[in-house]
């Protein structure tokens, strides 16, 4: 079920976390507090004379950003590792972390039904293992070889495709995950793609989150 524009509201309000079967790859509970909202005070000056109206400005109207309408994403690819994934929904769980797809092997990615759909205005967010239970090789396996500049493709349930363009990936420490660059509403339409990261091969866990960060560039 598509809740619109509520799911922009709910990332505001929900301090976002991931936490992965410790079979698999594991987060700690990230702890941002939502924004604070400001209030202002009515004005009690006496009203002054109407200003003398200013000459039309020549400035370019902005550009409206590219977006697509809400429809629920089924399948995900990322051609430059040769993946093509099927896409479940996955929410809160009852501790207000996120719940993860099965970590099984052949398990799917999944779209954080929090989120606006893939190619919405805002950012919407796939959640995958990096390996599964049986194997090193999960659905977001090698996704650190990516860069900028490769392409992230999401089919959508009305048959279009959103098409993003990475412009950045990066390891982040699980005490240090970045939530609002991460969760939080943007103007434009993005993804993330979000899995476990052992930075450096140094442990035998998964002390990092990798993220790729994508922009909506073609709503095919």
């Amino acid at each position: 079920m598509l809740h619109g524009s509520g799911r922009r509201l709910r990332l505001t309000a929900v301090a976002a976390a991931l936490l992965l079967s410790l079979t698999a790859c594991a987060t700690a509970d990230d702890g941002a507090a939502a924004p604070e909202s400001s209030a202002v005070a009515p004005s009690t000056a006496p009203a002054s004379p109407s200003p003398t109206p200013e000459p039309p400005s020549s400035a370019e109207p902005e550009a409206t950003p590219l977006a697509m309408e809400a429809s629920t994403p089924v399948s995900v690819q990322i051609p430059a590792l040769e993946r093509d994934a099927q896409l479940i929904q996955t929410g809160l769980r009852a501790d207000r972390t996120l719940e993860v797809p099965p970590d099984a092997e052949g398990s799917p990615a999944s779209w954080y039904d929090g989120s606006p759909t893939p190619g919405e205005l805002g950012t919407s967010v796939l959640l995958g293992h990096v390996n599964s239970l049986t194997s090193d090789f999960g659905v977001f396996y090698d996704l650190q070889s990516l860069v900028p500049g490769d392409e992230v493709r999401v089919q959508r349930e009305d048959g279009s495709t959103a098409v993003f363009e990475i412009y950045r990936v990066e390891s982040f420490a699980k005490d240090e995950f970045p939530t609002r660059e991460v969760y939080y509403p943007a103007s434009d339409a993005e993804l993330r793609l979000i899995t476990c990261d052992n930075l450096g091969g140094t442990t035998d866990g998964f002390p990092n989150n990798f993220i790729v960060f994508a922009k909506l560039v073609e709503a095919a």
